[in-house]
């Protein structure tokens, strides 16, 4: 199963049969003891704990190595003694936890990780003390307030001012049976690199609307995959033991709304763009035939906001509206054009958006790649003093709507690292 339920009970056994685990903690004061507002726990993690503790009057950041049993009895919502500081949990645990199985590379929650992994989720209740927004000051480094030392404590990155979490218990499983830690893609090869600790009885699978093609995996290395017309559209690439699967990838990449893929590589990047026109202009894709200037660039800059805004997208510039790649001009250079629209999205678009840029070849023809990853909450594109909120509806960018708009700031998005 890659998504559902499951029952709170399960997870405090699975966490009371581990000797130990690592966890990260954030902590609120609360009269003479401390409530859990946030616990991030990593099982059969192969990185050693660098303990630390960041104390305040009024809030405490935990990272540790604990035994499974008190890890366990937090969850169930005993009081535990931790790092000499006595911890309660906000109120009763609900009977479930969201799971989600997430293949390698996959970008979730702002984390991706070479394997495939498990997460389980628990969310804050109406119990959960929140924390207050006065300076921290204290046994650790400074801060504004709460949300930018829980930034810096969980992933050591600046906080976003829109965002926060709503999540009091994330579990991370990793699943190092067998992972896909390359692939690689050539005009007649795909060459896939397994690598894993338990491949026995392993077969990987490619597979396209016309057929299909079975190897039998008897290791951790490279393995090929004919490709005498290329690389079909939709084809999927999977890492599988009979009926379950171990680890996969789809093509094309990248995935719109996600990071770009790390471990996909393009021998010939002229055969991603032909993959990635396939299907025309839409809700993630919009066409430039060069940087444009006037209503045209604001009309680009309002597109790469809405992509930000919904689950994503890419801008191609150096493509007409027919989808005929006729390459960025000449003059200026490449490298300058491609420092121009990265200035107008800085300038234009708040916050600062998700996104990549890079150039592509395709037959001598450079055409400047945008892709703009789903940024969980809502961007702007601001035309001087007033900030206008815009989605895709199809291939067309529209005004958003004010329960849109709402649905977008109510949402809490997080960026975390293991």
């Amino acid at each position: 199963m890659n998504n559902g339920q499951t029952d709170t009970a399960v997870l405090v056994t699975m966490l009371s049969e581990r000797a130990a685990v690592s966890i990260r903690l954030a902590l609120v004061a609360d009269a003479q003891q401390w409530q859990l507002h946030h616990a991030q726990v990593t099982l059969d993690d192969d990185t050693p704990v660098k303990e630390r503790a960041w104390c305040y009057s009024t809030a405490s950041f935990l990272e540790l190595c604990l035994p499974g049993t008190t890890v366990a009895a937090l969850l169930r919502g005993d009081e535990q003694d931790i790092h000499g500081l006595h911890v309660v949990a906000p109120g009763p645990p609900t009977s479930s936890a969201s799971t989600s199985r997430l293949r390698g590379r996959q970008e979730w929650d702002r984390v991706t990780t070479p394997w495939p992994r498990t997460e389980w989720t628990i969310n804050q209740d109406a119990n959960t003390l929140q924390p207050g927004h006065d300076l921290l000051v204290g046994d650790g480094p400074s801060f504004l307030n709460f949300d930018q030392a829980l930034s810096a404590f969980l992933h050591q990155r600046p906080h976003d001012s829109n965002a926060g979490r709503s999540d009091l218990w994330r579990i991370v499983q990793p699943q190092r049976a067998g992972w896909l830690s390359q692939i690689t893609i050539g005009p007649d090869l795909l060459t896939a690199v397994v690598d894993g600790e338990a491949l026995d009885s392993a077969v990987l699978e490619l597979s396209w609307a016309a057929g299909n093609e079975l190897q039998s995996v008897d290791g951790a290395g490279a393995y090929r995959f004919a490709l005498p017309n290329g690389l079909a559209h939709d084809s999927l690439l999977m890492l599988r033991r009979e009926d379950q699967w171990l680890d996969w990838r789809s093509f094309p990449a990248p995935t719109y709304g996600r990071a770009r893929d790390a471990s996909v590589v393009w021998e010939q990047p002229g055969p991603e763009l032909d993959i990635l026109l396939a299907n025309g202009e839409g809700k993630h894709l919009e066409c430039k035939q060069e940087v444009p200037e006037g209503d045209s660039r604001k009309k680009m800059l309002k597109t790469i906001a809405a992509f930000a805004s919904q689950d994503g997208g890419t801008l191609l510039i150096g493509v007409r509206d027919d989808l005929q790649i006729v390459g960025l001009p000449e003059k200026p250079t490449v490298d300058k054009q491609e420092l121009q629209v990265v200035g107008m999205i800085r300038d234009s678009v708040e916050p600062a958006p998700p996104y990549e840029s890079r150039v592509i070849d395709h037959d001598g023809k450079k055409v400047l790649v945008i892709e703009v990853s789903g940024g969980g909450q809502m961007y702007a594109y601001r035309d001087g003093q007033r900030a206008e909120f815009y989605v895709r509806v199809g291939p067309n960018t529209v005004p958003a709507r004010h329960h849109e708009i709402a649905a977008g700031f109510r949402q809490a998005p997080t960026v975390t690292t293991f």
